[in-house]
């Protein structure tokens, strides 16, 4: 008798677990559903106030994001000459581009690079404490908040992170002795 009774508890307890089950699955269910109509309800109101497809603005956003940093490319409009810069990918790039178009004004430091100070700083996260620039490099030195076009190479220097390499002009930045005025532009 006592197995008999053991056996109908058990079967009452796993009885009483599937239930438990069930019900939970299905308030979940009904949770996520609730979730999705709250979700589209927002979507349908905030598109039918602005007149525009949700979808196609994140498309959008993604696609320009993507291809914006994929072939990025500046000048440097200096005396009436064009400096082509190829753009890496990272965010002080990512930023550096979304200040453009900028006119400032360049020195020589070192007998090695022209530098500017930018109108703010950039980010940095996420990239190297330093690098060894090359000549041709342009570059950003966050402790003064500058950008550096290099036209010697030069030594390690913490700090200092690669915004891009000159593809062409580096030689019109060696002849310049004083200072001078950049126009710098996005390159379509």
């Amino acid at each position: 008798m006592k197995k008999v009774v053991f056996i109908v508890i058990l079967l009452i307890l796993i009885v009483g677990i599937i239930a438990g089950i069930i019900y939970f699955n299905s308030n979940e269910n009904d949770n996520v559903e609730n979730d999705n109509i709250l979700s589209q309800e927002n979507i349908e109101n905030y598109t039918a106030n602005n007149s525009t497809n949700v979808n196609d603005i994140q498309d959008s956003q993604s696609e320009g994001e993507e291809v914006e940093m994929k072939n990025a490319r500046i000048k440097l409009i200096v005396n009436g000459n064009e400096i082509f810069i190829r753009l890496d990918d990272n965010v002080a790039s990512r930023e550096f581009l979304e200040m453009l178009p900028l006119t400032l004004t360049f020195e020589d430091y070192n007998n090695t690079e022209k530098i500017t100070t930018l109108p703010s700083e950039l980010s940095t996260e996420g990239l190297p404490s330093g690098y060894t620039p090359k000549v041709g490099d342009f570059a950003y030195y966050a402790p003064w908040g500058n950008i550096s076009v290099f036209y010697k190479d030069f030594r390690y220097s913490n700090s200092l992170y690669k915004l891009g390499t000159i593809e062409s002009g580096t030689e019109i930045l060696g002849n310049i002795n004083e200072d001078f005025e950049v126009t710098i532009e996005k390159v379509d």
